[in-house]
């Protein structure tokens, strides 16, 4: 599935730079974005060009896990198809029918690229501390997590 997904992207970069298409990296200050990404949906808001949060919801087989992250645009590589590059901090709860509990926190690392004038393509990969707790006792430990989505602004 991450093949998949690395696909998608670069294929959306080669369309975008066959076509001519505008693409630049907007500014996102002030603006709201909805969003999909594997597996599950998000809404992101840039409160500067900088600093965005986003509310998350992630769905599986027996659970879904809800929170938020907070990211920071660290700086942008120039060119045709400008890629921003980013870091930033998640916290999630996970709500299940076979568990009594759940979260998971961590820090990622990732790059942006806008596709079309308002569509942004993105992937990150993150150290996160998962905990899970059920009937039978608990789980914690560290885990590196990949996450990747597309995202419309308004």
């Amino acid at each position: 599935m991450k093949k998949l997904v690395l696909l998608v992207v670069l294929a959306f970069a080669v369309v975008c730079g066959m076509w001519t298409v505008d693409c630049f990296s907007a500014d996102i200050k002030g603006k709201l974005g909805v969003g999909a990404n594997y597996p599950g949906l998000q809404v992101r808001y840039g409160i500067t060009d900088n600093i965005l949060v986003e509310g998350r919801a992630q769905f599986a087989l027996n659970n879904i896990t809800v929170g938020g992250r907070g990211y920071y645009n660290l700086f942008e590589i120039p060119g045709s198809i400008p890629i921003t590059i980013y870091t930033g901090g998640e916290f999630d709860w996970i709500f299940s029918d076979v568990l009594t509990g759940g979260l998971v926190t961590g820090g990622f690392a990732g790059a942006e690229f806008f596709a079309a004038k308002n569509i942004a393509m993105g992937g990150d990969a993150g150290i996160y501390w998962v905990s899970l707790t059920s009937t039978i006792g608990s789980y914690a430990d560290w885990g590196l997590i990949f996450n990747a989505g597309m995202t419309y602004y308004f």
